[in-house]
């Protein structure tokens, strides 16, 4: 005999019966019959019958017995907990005590709901044990009695079925007696009583889990008061606080720089003058843009050369105002004198004289301008002056710049144009020549005449 709750012993009996009807459902296969629960490969029976191995109906018996102390143990909690409480009441009155006695009557409640939890618990792990133990006992002796069932044709029936299986020995016959009583066997009781008890005590077993664990969950679940003066406080929910991003606005772009001013175009000297003429007007330059934002101002530069024009030089430095037409009338008055040819038709060089001392020439109606214009123009260059003297002494002395040759200072777009320059002072007389009078002579001689003021 097996012990009770002892399945894998109890499973071991009823195996040699499956073991048995296997052999007759796999030689009914072979001779054409089929089944989706019972052919789909030999050992299709034995994994039916096999669904509770492994089950430990003992360490389920072990884990009641562990449930059924702790019942104890909370029913002797219990009784304890009623007995202090009544001694409370006797030694304690007052708000205070009636307050804790309140207390303690609801923790006696949640206590008693606690007990009440593992005795379901061992009362629920106990019946799944029985059911569980019933299941393979039901199953076991389902599977007996069927096989039981072939009586004294077992030994023709098992030796035809291992000849139709493995093809040695008379298999014509072994397969005709297979289709005639063995299969019927199988369709008539494996597939239904057999089959039916695997699957039923299959089923059983899942039910019981099942309802075991639903009876504990139903359970009571008791919540044990704690008070505020005794419990521990709890923790205040930590905030985390995010900075709001700081967007700083980003630095606006420098302006562009205001291109350099182009260099006014220079006008190329000639280094041998082909005819006497008057010099060419100064070529035109092309506006400037206004600078950029205010910037400390440079010192102040000196006004600029003279324009130096074509010719000897005798006309470089009276351009502009009545001087031009003094040149034109020398030029003139030396052409007459040399025929037409000019001095270098001639082959004569003009000598290195200084300019002849020249009276003002009468200004003519369009060169006319009141006095007032010049006085208030005096006026302009005297501010001017000041301020520029003003600036040089705040602002320190810069390191004196080289001058570049044949370049003029550009002048700013927006400053008015400078004042003509005075006239130069008298120049002094020339010293006596020779007695053998030159054309040049002649020429230096009819200066003084020819700027005269008409009489």
């Amino acid at each position: 005999m097996v012990a009770e709750f002892d399945v894998p012993g109890r499973l071991a009996q009823g195996r040699p019966a499956v073991d048995t009807v296997a052999q007759y459902v796999w030689a009914s296969h072979q001779v054409g019959y089929q089944h989706p629960d019972l052919t789909l490969h030999a050992g299709q029976l034995r994994d039916w019958y096999s669904t509770e191995d492994g089950l430990n109906l003992t360490a389920l018996q072990q884990d009641c017995a562990a449930f059924d102390a702790a019942v104890r143990a909370a029913d002797e909690a219990l009784a304890v907990q009623e007995r202090q409480v009544a001694a409370l009441s006797a030694a304690w009155e007052g708000m205070g005590a009636r307050a804790s006695q309140d207390f303690l009557q609801r923790h006696g409640v949640a206590a008693a709901g606690v007990a009440a939890a593992v005795r379901t618990a061992a009362d629920a792990l106990r019946r799944l044990s029985e059911q569980l133990w019933r299941a393979v006992d039901a199953k076991v002796d389902a599977v007996v009695a069927v096989e039981a069932d072939v009586g004294a044709a077992r030994t023709d029936w098992l030796a035809a079925s291992a000849t139709v299986i493995s093809g040695v020995g008379d298999r014509a016959a072994a397969a005709e007696l297979v289709d005639s009583a063995v299969k019927p066997f199988v369709d008539g009781r494996i597939r239904t009583d057999w089959l039916s008890a695997v699957q039923s005590a299959g089923a059983a077993v899942a039910d019981a889990y099942q309802g075991t664990t639903a009876a504990i969950r139903t359970g009571s679940h008791a919540r044990f008061e704690i008070p505020g003066d005794l419990g521990p406080t709890p923790p205040s929910p930590m905030r985390r606080e995010v900075p709001a991003p700081v967007f700083s606005p980003a630095p606006a772009p420098a302006p562009a720089p205001a291109p350099a001013p182009a260099a006014a175009p220079v006008a190329s000297v000639p280094t041998t003058p082909s005819a006497w003429e008057p010099p060419p007007p100064p070529a035109a330059t092309a506006p400037l843009a206004p600078p950029p934002a205010p910037a400390p101002m440079p010192p102040a530069m000196g006004a600029p050369m003279p324009d130096l024009g074509g010719g000897s030089g005798l006309g470089g430095g009276l351009g502009g105002g009545a001087l031009p037409a003094v040149g034109q009338r020398f030029a003139d008055a030396l052409s007459g004198l040399l025929g037409g040819g000019g001095t270098s038709e001639a082959g004569l060089e003009p000598p290195d004289l200084e300019p002849p001392q020249l009276d003002p020439p009468e200004p003519t109606d369009e060169e006319d301008q009141p006095d007032e214009d010049e006085a208030v123009e005096d006026e302009a260059e005297e501010d001017a002056a000041a301020d520029e003297g003003e600036a040089n002494d705040e602002e320190p002395e810069d390191p004196p710049v080289e001058p570049v040759e044949s370049v003029e200072p550009a002048e700013p777009a927006e400053t008015p144009p400078p004042t003509p320059p005075p006239p130069p002072p008298p120049a002094e007389p020339l010293p006596p020549l020779d007695d053998e009078r030159t054309p040049c002579a002649i020429a230096a001689d009819e200066v003084p005449q020819v700027g005269e003021p008409p009489g």
